[in-house]
């Protein structure tokens, strides 16, 4: 029974560890997460200020006549890079999230298997004889 209470320990302290672990991944994760909005919001900005430019360029445009075509095709090509930029990071925004809340319900599953083998030791402690069993109620 002490071995089974050994092992018991030692896939507890096994799912501690795991659990440690997986708060480090999550951690990371949101620190990764946290980057990409700050990309993303970078992005946002860079888009804003393009488009504000193209704005300008198509004023500009209007006033040169044949020029205004170029231009106009070129600030859609730099609203098309923006704008695929930002689909790209808005897909590795939600990758990351799937990625988190795969994580987060690990670590639950974890903690719920915990809290069984907790169970699962008191329930050990109170069927041993002796006053050890006394002091643990």
């Amino acid at each position: 029974m002490l071995e089974d209470l050994d092992q018991l320990a030692a896939r507890i302290g096994q799912l501690v560890q795991r659990t440690r672990q997986l708060h480090a991944e999550r951690d990371a994760l949101r620190s990764r997460l946290e980057t990409a909005e700050a990309e993303r919001n970078a992005l946002r900005s860079q888009r804003s200020e393009t488009e504000s430019k193209l704005q300008a360029l198509e004023a500009s445009v209007d006033a040169h006549g044949r020029e205004a075509e170029a231009v106009r095709a070129q600030a859609r090509d730099i609203e098309a890079g923006l704008r695929a930029t930002l689909e790209r990071q808005a897909a590795e925004h939600q990758a990351l999230l799937a990625r988190f809340e795969a994580r987060e319900s690990e670590l639950q599953q974890l903690r719920a298997a915990a809290a069984h083998a907790r169970e699962r030791i008191d329930a050990v402690l109170v069927r041993l004889p002796g006053p050890a069993t006394q002091e643990h109620h």
